[in-house]
């Protein structure tokens, strides 16, 4: 039986499903995480939490000696930190190899970007991982300037059977646009409300229109007072932070899904309104490329535009045929990209690999 050892935040949802597909081939897993968690992990998952005794930036480094000694008790026969430049480093100072090293965003997007100091420090831990991965095309050549060496693309793919078409797009009196991000300037969920407020002047006394929020986050009352600033209460719906298994229920709510992000590493929420037939709209960052074709599955919009917002939402309401050929290709990417279980493979074959290596 194989030992695999993750430094990984243990409360993320990305951590839950890479921990879920191992688990579930039998495997002995332990996870390394400096938070707890209320989500109950399989038998075979053993969960080790450190917690840092301060705030400051020194109290992260001071858990190294702790993180070293439980990774040589575990003795694994893989470690893999997911997030570079937090549990990344943890293991770069573990010296155990076979090392991998998952960049999920804003540990190569922003972090090496602040001063050298911290883009010498990404790249002193990049280096000594065994194998680096990311889950996109784009964030792998944005890593590619920190490590010279090869780079695999491991899609974070849905659950097929999870992520589907319950509820047919236009199968209401109304037409819901929606979204399911946290509350955050960085997904520029201002301008969605904004380009929505235009849509429903421009549609008055002729279609129903509904806007549904679903996700919590730092901008909630700002982003309130302005759907109430713009006249749109009876309109717009916030639900709050939902549980993740009801993602695919809310999802199937929205007849359109409208990501007018300003940064995104992947772009999960994209991948998953696509598993379940909804066209989209979104801003041409990140993996978001990777997975929205203009009049393919959607439309591609330019950022902080709420005028292009309102355009290209009126274009897909516009065109019923359309709309629902949409739905049908977003589906079809989605199995033929981004299928969880052969995304998780190509981890599988990794360590694999690494594992002949090191014997």
């Amino acid at each position: 039986m194989r030992k695999i050892c993750f430094l990984a935040d243990a409360h993320s949802i990305h951590t839950r499903k890479w921990v879920q597909y191992f688990a579930r081939l039998g495997n002995e897993i332990h996870i390394i995480s400096m938070r707890e968690t209320d989500y109950v992990y399989e038998n075979n998952v053993n969960l080790h939490v450190l917690r840092t005794i301060g705030t400051n930036k020194l109290s992260y480094f001071l858990l190294i000696k702790s993180i070293k000694k439980l990774v040589k008790d575990i003795n694994p026969d893989i470690l893999h930190s997911h997030y570079a430049t937090s549990y990344g480093l943890y293991g770069r100072m573990c010296n155990f190899h076979p090392f991998v090293i998952s960049v999920w965003g804003s540990d190569v997007y922003e972090f090496p970007k602040d001063n050298k100091a911290k883009e010498l420090l990404l790249k002193y831990i990049l280096k000594g991982a065994d194998k680096v991965c990311s889950t996109s095309y784009n964030m792998t050549e944005e890593t590619k300037k920190y490590y010279n060496k090869e780079i695999v693309v491991t899609p974070f793919g849905v659950d097929l059977d999870k992520f589907k078409c319950n509820t047919p797009i236009l199968n209401s009196s109304y037409i819901t646009i929606g979204v399911i991000k946290g509350l955050e300037k960085i997904y520029g969920l201002n301008y969605l409300i904004e380009g929505f407020s235009e849509l429903i002047r421009k549609y008055s006394g002729t279609k129903d229109l509904r806007l549904l929020i679903v996700g919590d986050g730092t901008q909630k009352l700002e982003l309130k007072s302005l759907v109430k600033k713009l006249n749109l209460n009876s309109k717009v719906t916030f639900t709050g932070k939902i549980d993740n298994e009801k993602v695919p229920e809310y999802i199937n709510k929205m007849d359109i899904v409208c990501l007018p992000s300003l940064s995104e590493s992947f772009g999960v929420s994209a991948v998953e309104a696509c598993a379940c037939g909804r066209p989209i709209i979104t801003t041409d960052v990140g993996g978001l490329k990777e997975i929205i074709f203009n009049n393919y599955n959607g439309f591609v919009i330019k950022q902080k535009s709420s005028y292009d917002i309102t355009l290209k939402l009126m274009k897909i309401i516009e065109n019923e045929d359309q709309m629902k050929e949409f739905s049908k290709n977003a589906r079809r990417l989605v199995r033929e990209r981004y299928n969880w279980f052969d995304n998780a493979k190509i981890m599988n074959d990794i360590y694999k690999t690494l594992e002949k290596v090191s014997k």
